[in-house]
């Protein structure tokens, strides 16, 4: 069955909080937990508390910076969480973005391709348990052997956005990772990781698809968009989710977030996202409008849909947990959703 999944950490709450907050939706019957990272929680601290408290469920980063960490430390921490996982972890890596990568983290932001390629090549090596030995265009590793082995294999999925990832995803990944797609974007975008698949050789169907959801569960979406423009302006101002915005039909807001962006204008950067932009790349309104939407991504081919409630109260985020738990019981299976998500 397409599954439920729930995004780790939950603003404002700290690990402690998250992490029981997670807990409570596995007793409700959300199956997989999702750890992101911008500039706040370790991604791969947080999964390992989570991994702790949470006996047998699934865990993935969504994601985890590729460049923000050499492939020998990425490797290390996914061995460590597929053994507390028993077998059961997933590591999520995404090129991200220039502010992170260059501006707060100082490490290169260019080839982004070929740099996802050469960190998806050691690691896949590294976590055979082999001594790696990698001379490429962007990274090099000498004589480098893990000390400790993963438990089982370790599945390697990649954020995609625009079509030189996605496509590299559908060569390369065990799975893709989305964020902030409209449901009306899924044939375009999925049909970008079949083509990469199908280039390659590869069975689209075999690549698990893992969306994450932006919610804000409200009575009033007119008044709560502006949690989604405040949430998500400066996303949509970097380089690589202006040039997605374009490309899936949002070409005026994009040309006006980053206008107002290079003016040191903030409010005009918020003001610039439509109504129609707020609502395509988040969830936002009352409980069956959310359910409504969550069970429309599952049959559109989403694997997992993994749910960040936006709301920072804490009344507003257990409702959302508890209204949503059960939304995907009966869904069609999501397995084989770039195949589906391009018919």
């Amino acid at each position: 069955m397409a599954r439920l999944g729930l995004t780790l950490p939950l603003v404002p709450r700290g690990a402690p909080e998250s992490v029981a907050f997670a807990r409570e939706a596995f007793d409700l019957g959300y199956e997989e937990i999702w750890t992101a990272e911008v500039g706040g929680l370790d991604s791969y601290a947080l999964a390992a508390a989570a991994a702790c408290t949470i006996p047998g469920v699934r865990i993935g980063t969504a994601v985890v910076p590729a460049q923000t960490r050499t492939p020998m430390v990425h490797a290390m921490a996914a061995t460590t969480l597929s053994q507390l996982t028993h077998g059961n972890f997933v590591l999520g890596l995404g090129i991200s973005s220039e502010n992170i990568v260059a501006d707060w983290a100082g490490q290169p932001f260019d080839r982004p391709l070929a740099r996802m390629r050469e960190i998806v090549t050691v690691l896949r090596e590294v976590l055979s348990g082999e001594k790696v030995t990698f001379e490429g265009s962007t990274l090099a590793m000498r004589r480098f052997r893990l000390q400790s082995r993963p438990q089982g294999e370790v599945p390697i999925f990649m954020a995609a956005l625009n079509r030189g990832m996605l496509r590299l995803a559908g060569e390369i990944a065990d799975g893709v990772i989305l964020n902030m797609v409209p449901e009306r974007a899924l044939p375009q975008v999925l049909g970008e990781v079949r083509a990469g698949a199908e280039a390659a050789g590869r069975d689209p169907g075999s690549l698990e698809v893992v969306a994450r959801l932006h919610v804000v569960l409200t009575d009033d979406a007119a008044r709560d968009r502006d949690i989604v423009r405040m949430g998500f302006g400066a996303y949509a101002a970097t380089s690589v989710y202006n040039r997605f915005f374009r490309w899936i039909g949002f070409e005026a807001e994009a040309e006006a977030v980053a206008a107002a962006f290079a003016a040191g204008d903030r409010a005009a950067v918020a003001g610039a996202m439509s109504d129609d932009m707020c609502d395509a790349i988040a969830i936002c309104g009352d409980e069956e409008h959310v359910a409504g939407r969550v069970e429309a991504y599952a049959a559109a081919g989403i694997d997992v849909c993994v749910l960040n409630p936006l709301l920072p109260e804490s009344a507003g985020q257990r409702r959302l947990l508890e209204s949503m738990a059960g939304v995907l019981d009966g869904t069609p299976e999501g397995s084989g959703g770039v195949v589906r998500g391009t018919a």
